[in-house]
């Protein structure tokens, strides 16, 4: 299997573990400038075949789709907050959300927000409702130029939760293969010491659904127990402290 990697101009850690690793098992692969939002790749690809999987930003899916590769791109587009409650309801940590076009909401008080899908449009925060309303209004501003978030786009809205720690844990066919704390109370702190209960939990809801072939679980520790706390693309998201040999090991096996 082939690897299109973009290139960064800074790399994190786990990055430079996934180049380690994929020179060490001598897997082919490639680097290449990602355009933003139409995810054209630069230099254009020269791969005689249409096993490759990207790397690096969500935007590289269009790549993937425009050249027909496989696996490509995970993308978790069509699994969105409402689909994921149809399977996994109370334990999501927002179930409670509510879905309104980003126009549309009214703050009266402190609010979670987030995208119901994984487009990256915006990072889900905790919002001030004056804070909140400037930035929407500022948004809606740009019209159809803003490429992302619109006035119409689908978001969640829900009260704060407090959450202890948050875990990342990477999924391929139904199986966590790797895992990572990256967050305990409101530090970022990445470790690869996760508990049995995480990867646990993690495995019984992949039983439960599967949104896509492979694919990244967030998940926190909060005051009533374990909860998903959102699905990443796997292509586009973050190592922190997790076993990225590993990783390119179980991708491998299940898509070259």
């Amino acid at each position: 299997m082939h690897w299109v990697l973009q290139e960064h101009d800074f790399r994190e850690p786990g990055w430079d573990a996934l180049i380690e690793t994929l020179e060490r098992l001598a897997l082919p692969h490639s680097f290449h400038k990602v355009v933003p939002f139409v995810g054209a790749l630069l230099p254009e690809p020269a791969i005689a075949h249409r096993n490759v999987i990207c790397m690096g930003s969500y935007s590289m899916r269009h790549a993937a789709r425009r050249y027909d590769w496989k696996p490509g791109v995970f993308d978790l587009a069509e699994q969105d907050f409402v689909r994921q409650h149809e399977h996994w309801a109370e334990h999501l940590l927002n179930a409670h959300s509510r879905v309104l076009p980003f126009g549309d909401v009214r703050l009266e008080q402190p609010s979670f927000l987030r995208p119901i899908d994984d487009t990256k449009s915006f990072a889900g925060r905790v919002f001030e409702p004056r804070a909140f309303h400037d930035w929407q209004r500022s948004v809606l501003a740009l019209g159809d130029d803003s490429h992302t978030l619109r006035a119409n786009s689908l978001v969640q809205v829900a009260r704060p939760v407090t959450i202890h720690a948050e875990y990342r844990c990477w999924l391929v066919r139904d199986r966590v293969v790797t895992a990572s704390l990256y967050k305990r109370g409101d530090t970022v702190f990445s470790s690869a010491d996760v508990p049995e209960p995480i990867l646990a939990y993690a495995n019984e809801r992949a039983r439960e659904w599967r949104p896509h072939e492979a694919y990244v679980m967030d998940i926190a520790e909060t005051a009533n127990g374990l909860r998903i706390i959102e699905l990443n693309t796997l292509n586009a998201a973050g190592f922190y402290a997790a076993d990225v040999q590993k990783l390119v090991m179980a991708l491998e096996d299940a898509f070259a």
